[in-house]
């Protein structure tokens, strides 16, 4: 191969590589960053202890609630229990979180009532933004 053939041959592979990046479309490098380390706060307000038994987010793009894994926490009255959490497929859209737990019967030890809820308001998650939910 002459040395003419040889320059046009690797201009032509660098032409196309060139081509070949710029033709994909660019995927943001921080749109897996938006709603890393998520802090999440539940206040229980209720008169009584609860057991958050489930935590959820809600998924604008599915159109869906989406479960985080969650062990049963038993919270006393008037405190506070915060995770920080990482909430998938979500980027920077609106969401929110809801709660799952369940008050103690009036009767009985160790028995817990029916489930109840609670939600935080809307919010375009981002890295370390703040969702809270006031359980009364």
């Amino acid at each position: 191969m002459s040395t003419i053939s040889t320059k046009l041959a690797g201009t032509a592979i660098a032409l196309a590589a060139a081509l070949a990046g710029t033709a994909l479309p660019a995927a943001p490098a921080f749109a897996s960053e938006h709603c890393k380390k998520v802090y999440l706060k539940v206040v229980n307000r209720t008169g009584s202890e609860i057991k958050v038994i489930d935590l959820d987010y809600w998924d604008p793009s599915s159109n869906k609630w989406r479960s985080e894994p969650t062990k049963n926490e038993v919270i006393p009255n008037g405190q506070v229990w915060q995770e920080t959490r990482r909430l998938e497929r979500v980027n920077a859209e609106r969401t929110r979180l809801r709660v799952e737990y369940r008050l103690p019967k009036s009767k009985g030890f160790g028995n817990w009532g029916k489930k109840q809820r609670g939600y935080s308001g809307y919010a375009t998650c981002s890295r370390g933004k703040v969702y809270q939910v006031v359980l009364n």
